[in-house]
């Protein structure tokens, strides 16, 4: 299956390592990385030397790079989101189970995060579950029950919260109320038809056509479904390290385990 890159899966399936420096990567390696993006949801890279240019460039052969509606960009490169915590902040910018800007009409495929600086080692990890596995391990009657649902996922979720201290230093003034959108709960992969629970706890609303308490019920089911243990990866941050994975098949939750030290990495979004 891979030929110009080398693959080291992590536990359980749950993401993979792929040792391959970015500058040197061609057509054919992007396109094994495109495979292994399919298969594991989630890839990573340590020992990585990008600036902003070359870290867009590299960005652009998985797709056109998504506007972040909420911030501005990076002064000079817009394509990218400063995602920061402070050394006198408490909150952790996206603290919370999630999937990217789930809330626009066509949320981005991919995520990029690439780090710049970062906690010790084994702090700050940010944490994927696996929604390929979730949906497989989902009893069949909720497999039948979910099939056809959608939820409303809206920019004012619970996670809006934490966006707080960057929009009051770079926001674009949109009203989080104002963004929200509608999309299906389960979702296949056209390459390999595996499928997935499409869903964001820190975005989501309701269900479509379902009354709020049966919605609320179902919610809170299917939530904590998701981030069962064994879905569960944790990667260890350290500078010049890059992760790439597919907002379809992965939940996000950073850890917010430090205080006093300035955690700052660059987002790019693709759709």
């Amino acid at each position: 299956m891979f030929n110009s890159i080398k693959v080291d899966p992590c536990k359980n399936n749950v993401g993979a390592f792929i040792d391959i420096k970015i500058e040197t990567a061609n057509a054919k390696s992007i396109e094994e990385i495109k495979i292994a993006l399919d298969e594991y949801g989630v890839v990573f890279f340590r020992n990585q030397n990008l600036n902003s240019a070359s870290y867009i460039s590299f960005a652009k052969q998985f797709g056109q790079c998504a506007d972040y509606p909420m911030l501005r960009g990076l002064d000079g490169f817009p394509e990218i989101t400063v995602v920061e915590k402070k050394p006198d902040e408490n909150i952790m910018f996206g603290e919370g189970w999630h999937t990217d800007s789930t809330y626009t009409q066509e949320p981005p495929q991919y995520t990029m995060l690439y780090s710049i600086k970062t906690p010790p080692r084994g702090k700050g990890n940010t944490l994927f579950a696996s929604q390929y596995e979730s949906y497989k391990k989902l009893p069949e009657e909720y497999k039948k029950k979910i099939e056809n649902l959608k939820a409303v996922f809206s920019a004012d979720g619970p996670i809006s919260k934490t966006r707080n201290s960057r929009l009051a230093e770079k926001g674009t003034g949109i009203d989080p109320k104002t963004m929200f959108a509608i999309h299906p709960i389960v979702k296949e992969n056209r390459n390999n038809k595996k499928k997935s629970i499409y869903l964001s706890p820190g975005h989501v609303t309701k269900i479509v056509d379902m009354g709020e308490e049966e919605s609320k019920i179902l919610l809170d089911y299917l939530f904590q479904h998701q981030s069962k243990p064994e879905f569960i990866y944790g990667f260890e941050w350290e500078p010049n390290c890059l992760a790439i994975w597919s907002n379809h098949v992965m939940l996000h939750n950073p850890a917010n385990d430090f205080t006093g030290i300035h955690r700052v990495m660059h987002r790019i979004t693709i759709q």
